[in-house]
């Protein structure tokens, strides 16, 4: 304020010297005068004008700004956590520094003794300044901070459902898992996962298991503060074995002539097994029909010749091989005829008896 003072003493000095100079002329006419008197008021004006101007520019170099005029650069926030901490250091090659001191944005200047910690999450300012021996105060400047306290929060997405059985989730080979970190205070960082025994690597593309039987995918995240997530894990089966099936007449069909006959009452069942996930269906197909669910066993009673097919499915979509059974069926009945026979039938001999012995 102080020189605050001696400008304005100055410039009053200055402008009153002129005004003095331009009324005292003594042998300035009337109209002269009324000119001068004119000039005296427009140059007053200024003069007033040019104290607000210089009040305005000693406010300026007084920094009455933000935050007296305190300094920053359009850099973006540091992220950090409350367990970031700052130090303070000045140099002064005249004075030497008397103090250096800091505030939050929202609160009052204190001493720096210590290391600095903010414990409010979200975006922040930190102003710090030093002093010198002399009482000359450093412009503030500032630090954006962005406080997060909060991890990431991370899942494990498959691509297809699980099917769980018997609490053991399975996958098909042919799944992929896509990891999805979340962070809404600073935003992720980095993803990384391993696979059973890897080491840990960085996310980029979905994960596939290539790998049949159990396999466990690690996972964690980290956001742009340092926060990292607990280390997660899902253990998957990978079924990749594809299911058996197989078809089964009741009575054992005949072979006569290259063709397999069925018996009349014959009837086709459909068995199928797999021992990971277990099978979701078993479809069927007779000659030129679409593949429909097995539900009961099958009965062909048109005749001719027939192809029955079938295949399963497990409950992660292995497809087994699609089997066949070909058969041929004759409803028509044989026909028989009866003739008289031409030759004389034969007479046979009756045996010979024997005497008999009498009883006693």
């Amino acid at each position: 304020m102080q020189a605050h003072k001696y400008l304005l003493a100055i410039l009053t000095i200055f402008f009153a010297g002129q005004i003095t100079a331009q009324v005292a002329d003594p042998k300035a006419t009337t109209s002269t005068k009324d000119k001068a008197i004119q000039k005296t008021e427009s140059t007053s004006t200024q003069a007033k004008d040019g104290v607000d101007k210089a009040e305005t520019t000693v406010k300026d170099l007084l920094g009455d700004k933000k935050e007296a005029g305190a300094s920053t650069t359009d850099a973006p926030a540091l992220f950090i956590t409350s367990k970031t901490s700052f130090s303070l250091d000045a140099k002064d090659d005249s004075s030497m520094i008397d103090f250096i001191e800091w505030k939050p944005k929202n609160g009052e200047y204190r001493r720096f003794t210590q290391p600095i910690r903010i414990s409010e999450e979200g975006l922040t300012e930190i102003y710090y300044r030093s002093v010198d021996k002399a009482g000359n105060a450093e412009t503030p400047k500032i630090l954006v901070v962005n406080v997060d306290n909060t991890a990431p929060r991370v899942s494990l997405v498959p691509q297809e459902q699980l099917f769980v059985l018997d609490g053991v989730p399975f996958a098909s080979k042919n799944n992929t898992y896509t990891i999805v970190a979340e962070d809404r205070q600073t935003g992720v960082e980095k993803v990384q996962f391993s696979i059973n025994q890897e080491a840990a690597k960085t996310y980029a593309d979905p994960i596939k298991l290539e790998v049949g039987g159990s396999n466990v995918i690690k996972y964690s995240a980290t956001d742009k503060s340092g926060n990292s997530s607990p280390e997660s894990s899902m253990i998957i089966t990978v079924d990749d074995v594809k299911p058996t099936i197989e078809i089964v007449p009741s009575y054992p069909l005949v072979e006569i002539n290259g063709k397999n006959f069925q018996r009349k009452g014959n009837v086709f069942y459909v068995n199928a097994t797999d021992k990971e996930s277990g099978v979701k269906k078993i479809l069927v197909k007779i000659d030129e029909e679409e593949f429909k669910p097995y539900v009961e066993a099958i009965a062909i009673e048109t005749q001719g010749d027939h192809v029955i097919k079938a295949m399963a499915v497990d409950n992660v979509g292995n497809q087994s091989d699609v089997v066949e059974v070909k058969l041929s069926v004759d409803l028509t009945p044989p026909t028989s005829t009866i003739q008289k026979s031409t030759e004389e039938p034969k007479v046979e001999a009756a045996p010979a008896t024997q005497p008999t012995t009498p009883a006693k």
